[in-house]
């Protein structure tokens, strides 16, 4: 319904050797079939207890047996609003809340922010990084994955202090950050390793899309990975790409978030 391609399966993660048949459960509603097989088969290799649903119906009786730690909603399901499911499994569960879609626009990112989403992420991200953003997910909200194998690879996560206005790296190593560098840290790390255009980017903090601004945003970002060198001694893990935009390349957790008006 989505026009989503799905992903050939050649990202086989490593399942150790005794993991136990206990994991943490994820919801998985996506209206896509093969989308939805193929996310809820790599999920389960890399150890998570998955339940798929194609419908919102589906997710609410999926409710009855299980409760979920975490739930990956499509938008556009073929009997329910993404969004409003989002919002009711805001005010009614205790679960992290990621949003997989192929409406890749700041405005669809907002909306779907507001509806309660804890990470955003369009369908084209690989199922890896879907599985990665899972972990920091579960992580913030207090839903300890202890049955899931960590993967040695995705430790050393920077952390965003929303409440403090720092951002640490996983050695203890902090940076003090202006409004505007919190803000723009904030918004890369919300994308778990997707790109963020310029003009997305500089909309979100609420000015005008000019060649100014993004030259300006640029100016900023340079200033800010120089200041975290600086005082981190580590390189602010930021990519950029001509034509794309910014993409925060490391695991990343954001606390604080609740506290900030």
């Amino acid at each position: 319904m989505n026009g989503y391609s799905a992903h050939a399966r050649v990202e086989q993660p490593e399942k150790a050797a005794g993991q136990e048949t206990m994991a943490t459960c994820v919801f998985v509603v996506e209206d896509n079939a093969d989308l939805n097989r193929d996310l809820c088969e790599y999920l389960e290799m890399c150890g998570f207890d998955v339940v798929g649903c194609e419908t919102g119906a589906a997710f609410h009786r999926a409710l009855q047996s299980k409760t979920p730690a975490a739930v990956i909603f499509d938008i556009m399901l073929p009997d329910a609003d993404g969004y409003e499911l989002a919002k009711y499994a805001r005010a009614n569960l205790d679960c992290g809340i990621m949003m997989l879609t192929s409406l890749a626009g700041m405005d669809h990112h907002l909306t779907g922010y507001k509806s309660g989403a804890d990470v955003y992420l369009t369908k084209d991200s690989p199922l890896s990084v879907i599985e990665a953003a899972l972990r920091p997910l579960l992580r913030r909200v207090g839903k300890k994955d202890d049955d899931v194998v960590e993967d040695p690879e995705k430790d050393g996560a920077w952390t965003l202090d929303m409440l403090n206005w720092t951002l640490s790296n996983s050695g203890g190593g902090s940076s003090t950050l202006t409004a505007t560098e919190r803000t723009i840290v904030q918004l890369l790390v919300e994308a778990n390793g997707a790109w963020l255009t310029r003009p997305e980017i500089v909309m979100a903090l609420g000015k005008a899309d000019t060649a100014e601004n993004c030259r300006n945003l640029d100016t900023a970002i340079r200033r800010v990975r120089q200041k975290v060198l600086r005082e981190t001694g580590d390189e602010l893990p930021v990519r950029t790409a001509y034509g794309r935009g910014y993409a925060f390349t490391s695991p990343g957790i954001i606390v604080g978030a609740g506290e900030t008006a």
